[in-house]
């Protein structure tokens, strides 16, 4: 599924793309990915200017000129190709911008095998966007703020992570890596966090998340994600069951939290010490 990094890539690289450029052609063929009609969809955004692409958490905003948007969620498959025009429909294909920049026509393909992605034009923010929480990338999350965040909650880190109204992006892959990478087991409990602990965590999503947009770098203009077939798994823990820790070679272990699959080292993020309970 997209994390921050993979949307933060699709939006470097649409930026790329189109930004400046005009659409002049707008087409949609599924209507469970775009809400609106093909009709409706190419009459709201063809002869916009695209004048920039923003990212926050795990939605990409398409900001046109005139006061529209469009909105993009990658759901659990979704991804931007870049095309030109007068290629066919790439396979999975749920809607197309032709964008005339520079002289020349760019075809942007919105690709999602399993449709739970989302295309959204509008005319101001939508709810989604407003509810998200801070993000890591774009609004320089410090650690104090973090602390302070994570105090306020009796869940588990883990599962706290991955509350997008708490930090916006942060998905199981990462969420898995940066709490290794912080010497952190999932299952403490986020307001037992010291605000020590609160930095290294913030330091390793950082880390986790420059590591993957490094690696997408390398892969041009259309990176894969880490569930693609045949892809190379880049991280340190996650999906690596059995195998030894990158530290202290002690063999991962899973187990599933909320429906996830978790990753971690035993030996090196150490699990919460029980409390005594007192006897009457």
């Amino acid at each position: 599924m997209p994390e921050l990094p993979e949307v933060e890539t699709a939006r470097r690289l649409l930026v790329t793309w189109t930004k400046g450029g005009t659409i002049v052609r707008a087409h949609a063929t599924d209507g469970r990915s775009v809400l609106e009609t093909p009709r409706t969809f190419a009459r709201d955004l063809e002869g916009r200017v695209i004048e920039d692409v923003k990212r926050r958490g795990k939605w990409l905003r398409f900001e046109l000129d005139g006061g529209t948007f469009l909105f993009s969620h990658l759901g659990m498959t979704g991804r931007w190709a870049k095309r030109t025009v007068d290629d066919e429909p790439v396979r999975w294909e749920r809607a197309r911008l032709d964008v005339r920049r520079k002289g020349t026509i760019v075809s942007a393909r919105y690709v999602d095998a399993r449709r739970f992605g989302r295309l959204v034009v509008a005319r101001e923010d939508i709810p989604e966007w407003h509810e998200l929480g801070p993000d890591p990338l774009v609004d320089g999350v410090t650690a104090n703020a973090l602390f302070t965040s994570l105090a306020k909650r009796k869940r588990t880190l883990k599962e706290t992570l991955l509350d997008q109204s708490v930090l916006a992006g942060v998905g199981n892959i990462h969420a898995s890596e940066a709490l290794w990478k912080a010497h952190l087991h999932p299952l403490l409990r986020s307001n037992e966090l010291a605000e020590l602990q609160a930095s290294a965590l913030l330091r390793g999503l950082h880390w986790t998340f420059e590591r993957a947009l490094a690696e997408a770098e390398k892969e041009g203009d259309e990176p894969g994600y880490i569930n693609d077939a045949g892809g190379k798994n880049p991280f340190k823990v996650y999906d690596r069951e059995g195998e030894p820790c990158p530290r202290d070679k002690t063999p991962i272990e899973r187990f599933v939290l909320g429906g996830r699959s978790t990753y971690f080292c035993k030996t090196c993020q150490a699990p919460p010490k029980k409390k005594a309970v007192r006897k009457p």
